[in-house]
């Protein structure tokens, strides 16, 4: 079983605890066995001593050797070496040792001890004898006999025996006891350890966003709490992180899908994130934006000027910018603001495109200018001859009559602008889908037929090339009418006499095309981009001495792209125009 450097480190550090503390305890207590049988051994001299000097009270009427005689029985029975001193500390007789042999002991330490307060002792090895001793000296208290000292000694030797047997014994208890303590620590650990592992491991896996496992949590002790806890804790972050899984999903999808772009930095001004927008209005990538600081994405640096303006106020900064490397210009509207819940000075920029915005305004008021222009016109035109009949009674009758057909045709000119601007302004409003089945053959061959008298007035040729099946879409028929009718009207008007109007029309596998060609003035391609705008004209005398509104192109525009069909143009100055019309047929409108 493989254990962790943890366990092991305390399990090592609790069985050296252990072994120390009973090998300190067992020492412990060897010593204080060893002092206490020290202490009885030296008071078990001394007593010995004490009686002695009663015995060799009247050793002075004995010869030497019946005292040298005498002190080895004494020494043999009582199994200790006893020696007689005299006051200079000549040795009278030894229980094991010759006197006449022996040195003078007067320098001994337990002599000089016993000289100073009676009683003395001392622990030391013998040189007489060769082996470590304990010594009791007792200072005789007859001063008239020649007897000094009693001195009574007994080898260390067995005791020192006994004693390293008795530490032996207890090395061996305490090493037993501590390999048991150490199984039972084993078992105690790993019953602590076993449940503590599985818990890293599955924590490990609650850190990787992994909240399926749990664990066990049957123990009714403080791990089981903690497992029970566990398991809480991964219910809940499971729960949370769910949460901010689909918030953050939905937040990704917001940003992918807004048209607007957006980019945070952080205070250095250094790109944290930015959008598929953004990328695309910045004409970069992701890559190449993150990390990057705002002057390398956008050279005129307004992104950048406008986020420290930003820091420096501690205000949200707004302002219309335009970015280079477009053909054409494009606007943006740029709002910078500060993240209120960060601790730095991280901000958010928010690039909207409104250039559509002031193309449509700027269309608006011309529309609006132009219509006013128009309709001042006429207007003006009735008012004068209105007010001139009115004024002069006596006007002849022929001016009076050509005023009134001035009238009639102004009044005609306003009523045609007036339900072209309401035909446009319903075209524009009206986003529901055809379900109406028409023939466009048969709306062509209808519209050409109709103006083939006023194709003669002009003195031009209009002919039709057609397949002569029928074309069937899905779409209106007044306003495909309208759409051919103004094309062929146009074509016919601004063609000079002995022109050519050429109409085609066929199908191309799913689509039908319609061709309208003619040889007239053509058109520069300079105004080719804007003759579809509402009251646009390339020669305006020209097209007011025609009788048009401007508006006849822009309600073709505008028919077209109802019937999900596609308008090209192409021509050249003084070589004619060829308008060419895609629909998609019937079978393959959605």
């Amino acid at each position: 079983m493989r254990h962790s450097p943890i366990f092991l480190k305390l399990y090592a550090g609790f069985a050296l605890v252990i072994l120390f503390s009973m090998l300190i305890v067992g020492l412990m207590v060897q010593r204080q066995i060893e002092q206490a049988s020290l202490k009885d051994i030296r008071n078990n001299l001394s007593s010995q001593a004490f009686i002695l000097q009663q015995s060799f009270a009247d050793m002075d009427t004995q010869s030497q050797n019946e005292i040298q005689q005498m002190v080895q029985q004494i020494g043999d029975r009582i199994a200790t070496r006893v020696t007689l001193l005299t006051r200079d500390g000549v040795v009278m007789a030894d229980s094991e040792f010759r006197f006449d042999e022996m040195d003078n002991h007067l320098s001994r330490p337990e002599i000089i001890s016993a000289t100073q307060s009676r009683v003395g002792e001392s622990s030391r090895f013998s040189t007489t004898l060769q082996k470590p001793m304990l010594y009791v000296a007792l200072k005789a208290m007859d001063s008239h006999s020649n007897l000094g000292f009693i001195r009574t000694a007994l080898s260390t030797e067995r005791i020192d025996e006994e004693f390293n047997y008795l530490r032996k014994v207890i090395i061996i208890a305490a090493s037993l006891t501590t390999l048991i303590a150490l199984f039972i620590g084993y078992w105690l650990a790993m019953s602590f350890a076993r449940p503590l592992r599985q818990m890293t491991i599955i924590a490990n896996d609650y850190a990787q966003g992994h909240y399926q496992l749990r664990i066990p949590s049957d123990r009714r002790d403080e791990i089981g709490a903690l497992a029970r806890s566990l398991n809480k804790m991964a219910d809940i972050s499971a729960r949370r992180f769910n949460i901010i899984k689909t918030e953050r999903d939905q937040l990704s999808t917001i940003l992918k899908s807004m048209n607007e772009g957006v980019i945070t930095v952080n205070d250095k001004g250094l790109i944290t994130h930015v959008n598929r927008a953004a990328c695309r209005i910045l004409r970069t990538s992701g890559e190449r934006c993150l990390g990057q600081s705002l002057q390398d994405i956008d050279a005129s640096n307004n992104l950048n000027q406008a986020f420290i303006q930003c820091q420096q106020e501690q205000v949200s900064v707004e302002r219309s910018i335009q970015l280079d490397g477009y053909t054409f210009a494009r606007h943006y509207r740029l709002h910078v603001t500060l993240l209120k819940h960060s601790d730095q000075a991280d901000a958010i920029l928010v690039l909207q495109d409104t250039t559509d915005v002031q193309r449509m305004d700027k269309m608006r008021a011309d529309f609006v200018a132009n219509a006013s222009h128009e309709l001042k016109t006429p207007i003006t035109a009735i008012r004068g001859f209105a007010e001139t009949l009115i004024e002069d009674e006596a006007i002849e009758r022929q001016t009076q009559q050509r005023f009134i057909r001035k009238i009639h045709g102004q009044s005609i000119r306003l009523s045609d602008l007036v339900s072209e601007l309401l035909a446009l302004s319903r075209l524009e409003s009206n986003d529901a889908a055809f379900n109406t089945q028409v023939d466009l053959q048969q709306i062509v061959q209808r519209v050409c037929d109709n103006l083939q008298a006023v194709a003669q007035g002009h003195q031009v040729i209009l002919d039709l090339d057609t397949e002569g099946q029928p074309i069937i879409l899905l779409g209106d028929e007044n306003a495909l009418s309208q759409m051919v009718t103004n094309l062929v009207d146009n074509a016919i008007k601004y063609t000079p006499a002995m022109g050519h109007v050429h109409v085609v029309i066929e199908v191309d596998a799913s689509t039908a095309l319609l061709s309208i060609k003619d040889d007239g003035i053509g058109i520069d391609e300079a105004n080719q981009e804007r003759i579809f705008e509402r009251f646009y004209r390339v020669d305006k005398a020209r097209s007011q001495s025609l009788g048009g509104t401007g508006l006849g192109l822009a309600i073709v525009k505008h028919i077209v792209q109802s019937h999900k069909g596609s308008l090209k143009l192409k021509s050249k100055l003084n070589q004619g125009s060829t308008f060419v019309i895609k629909i998609p047929l019937a079978s393959d409108v959605n």
